[in-house]
């Protein structure tokens, strides 16, 4: 038997056993990124999203997704897109590790039409950055975490000028592990602007004594309609500077249920909605 003949064998052979065959890349036309829907912001949810324009169906029955910042994803099912027509395949995004780009390869596993099982292997993209942001979090986090305990007080409102100001003190005493790391400031959301300073400058460094800062906040626009469909109004970005982390690293201040009820009344007396 000759070589090539043999090739051919072994090939349909694992054709038949249901075995995908790899294809290198993928098709002309099929274009995959991952990214975050803006809904799911306070969660990990995040996905891969397929677009076909090759011309044919693509059904994808499973991928693994590697980075340096996280562990692998592996995800498997049956996903049938049509031309022209585009699927996010979900999953929850691994703890993310600190470092620098996301570096992200996919292994895909699909069948082009009625076709036989194929695997192509690619770098994929986070065209928004959403992805990224998601494990940057992650890092800003533990890195603040690790630098300071950080324990957020009770809401109180007060009038300024202007009217009432709703505020949050958050306490950070230094674990005197880490060296290098500040808090450098909070973000406004949907819901709230920051009515206090927004840049800050908190040393963190071992021997530092605790501090107190109060993130002050107002209702950003008062729309009933914004209320009642908002999803991120009460992420606010707690802003963190440190060895390892990238510019304008940032994680979601982490509130209590009770916290966050005392926001949404607060926007409502503000407002007049009550």
């Amino acid at each position: 038997m000759s070589i090539a003949v043999a090739v051919v064998l072994l090939v349909t052979a694992a054709c038949g056993n249901g075995q995908s065959i790899d294809r290198g890349p993928l098709p002309d036309g099929v274009a995959i990124h991952v990214d975050q829907s803006r809904i799911e912001r306070k969660g990990r949810e995040v996905f891969l999203r397929v677009h076909n324009d090759a011309g044919r169906s693509i059904t994808v029955t499973s991928f693994t997704l590697t980075s340096p910042r996280f562990a692998t994803v592996r995800w498997s099912g049956t996903e049938t897109i049509g031309p022209t027509f585009e699927t996010d395949l979900e999953f929850d995004m691994p703890r993310g590790r600190c470092g620098s780009a996301l570096d992200a390869r996919l292994q895909l596993t699909y069948r082009m039409g009625s076709g036989d099982l194929r695997t192509s292997t690619v770098d994929v993209e986070d065209p928004y950055g959403n992805a990224a942001y998601v494990v940057d979090r992650d890092c800003a986090q533990e890195t603040l975490e690790k630098a300071a305990t950080v324990t957020v007080g009770t809401p109180t409102v007060a009038a300024r000028d202007g009217g009432p100001v709703l505020s949050l003190p958050i306490t950070l005493a230094p674990t005197g592990d880490v060296a290098g790391v500040r808090l450098t400031g909070f973000a406004s959301t949907t819901l709230f602007r920051q009515a206090g300073p927004t840049r800050l400058d908190v040393r963190l460094d071992p021997g530092d004594p605790p501090t107190t800062v109060q993130m002050s906040v107002v209702p950003a626009r008062c729309d009933p309609h914004a209320l009642a469909e908002d999803k991120v109004g009460t992420l606010f970005g707690v802003e963190v500077s440190g060895p390892g982390l990238p510019e304008n690293a940032s994680y979601f201040l982490p509130l209590t249920r009770a916290q966050r009820a005392a926001l949404f009344g607060f926007f409502r007396d503000r407002c007049g909605m009550t």
